[in-house]
């Protein structure tokens, strides 16, 4: 765990560096594919852009587990993520999981956490670490940036092709949904009857249109599967 500010932003930039694990031999997809050709197929790059900025709200833990599948889905089991967070944030809900990460094949030792004092903290410690180019994904979470810092993360995210998720705080989704220069944005609601299965609602895709599904994690492949594509609702064309 650090915890930084603008003071420490040469240490956190050597911390970033030191961890680059970008793989060697071979171009980075720029597609993130979620493993489903029916919600794959609905969104205009044939999966979620890699240089681009996602942002993920929800119900209490349920956008939480869907965005662990989508960096299960980007980091695999060695690349590294940076984690960004605030301090009032991290003492009332404490880090992820670690046994909950481990149901999506991700481990602890992937994860830099940085606890910042300010969401403007949190903001430029996640620039920073996609301008590093060599990390598999960057997070910000509990924070609900507006337009010109969501612009800035989103050029970031495009110049390196590393994929940049914003958790949005609790209850947001109850709020009016503030203009952002994101790619995405999600609601995700937890679905009785099984602990990774979620109504994943696509409130707004750049280039493409809404949709709606029923998405479970099949936990042996490591991939997000349909279950049900909900009627009366489009999806991208």
């Amino acid at each position: 765990m650090h915890e930084t500010g603008p003071e420490n932003l040469s240490a956190l930039r050597w911390k970033i560096r030191a961890l680059q694990t970008r793989p060697s031999g071979g171009e980075v997809a720029q597609t993130l594919m979620l493993g489903d050709a029916a919600i794959d197929g609905a969104l205009p790059w044939g999966g979620l852009k890699r240089g681009g900025l996602h942002e993920i709200g929800g119900d209490g833990s349920a956008g939480c587990g869907f965005h662990a599948g989508l960096l299960s889905r980007t980091a695999g089991r060695d690349g590294r993520i940076l984690w960004c967070h605030p301090v009032a944030m991290v003492r009332e809900t404490g880090l992820p999981y670690g046994p909950g990460l481990a149901a999506f094949g991700l481990t602890a030792g992937q994860f830099l956490f940085v606890r910042a004092k300010k969401s403007v903290d949190v903001l430029w410690a996640m620039e920073e670490g996609l301008r590093s180019g060599g990390l598999a994904a960057v997070v910000g979470d509990g924070i609900a940036p507006d337009f010109t810092a969501t612009r800035r993360l989103q050029l970031a995210a495009e110049a390196s092709e590393t994929p940049a998720f914003i958790l949005l705080p609790p209850g947001s989704a109850a709020k009016a949904e503030p203009l952002s220069a994101a790619l995405t944005r999600w609601r995700i609601h937890a679905r009785p009857g099984r602990a990774m299965r979620w109504r994943a609602e696509l409130r707004r895709c750049r280039g493409g249109t809404p949709g709606e599904w029923i998405v479970e994690w099949y936990e042996q492949a490591l991939h997000f599967r349909v279950a049900e594509a909900l009627a009366g609702r489009a999806t991208a064309g």
